[in-house]
C-alpha cells in the first residue's frame, strides 16, 4: 500500500494536530460506504487514531503515520491525498488509482 500526501494536506494535517493536541498520534485512513448510487459509492474519513487493532496497516507518508485497516487496506494499494482551496470547494481529495471511476455525483468512488 503506497500513500502520498501533497505539502498543502501535511500542513492542513499538522494543524489539525497541533489545535488538538495530538501531535504524538497516529491518524487512521479508512475507506467508508456512502449512500450514494444506493450505497454502491466509497468515500474517506481521516481522523485522529484513538487505538490500533488487530490486521491494522500502518504507513508512513509525508511524516506522517497512518493506520488502515484490513477491508480498508484492499481498497488503497496506491492514494495521492491533496488539501484543496478554492472558489468551488475545499477540503482534502483524495485521488485512489485501485478505483474503477466515480459516482454521478463526482465525489464518490466506485470499486469492483
Amino acid at each position: 500500500m503506497q500513500v502520498e500526501i501533497s505539502e498543502p494536506a501535511r500542513a492542513k494535517i499538522q494543524q489539525f494536530r497541533d489545535e488538538e493536541g495530538a501531535n504524538d498520534k497516529a491518524l487512521r485512513l479508512s475507506v467508508v460506504r456512502t449512500h450514494c448510487m444506493g450505497g454502491r459509492g466509497y468515500g474517506y474519513d481521516l481522523h485522529v487514531a484513538q487505538d490500533t487493532r488487530e490486521g491494522d496497516a500502518t504507513v508512513e507518508a509525508g511524516g506522517l503515520t497512518l493506520v488502515v485497516d484490513r477491508e480498508s487496506a484492499r481498497k488503497l494499494e496506491s492514494v495521492q491525498i491533496d488539501y484543496v482551496d478554492s472558489f468551488q470547494e475545499s477540503g482534502f481529495r483524495v485521488t485512489n488509482s485501485h478505483a474503477r471511476g466515480k459516482c454521478p455525483c463526482g465525489h464518490h468512488d466506485l470499486f469492483d
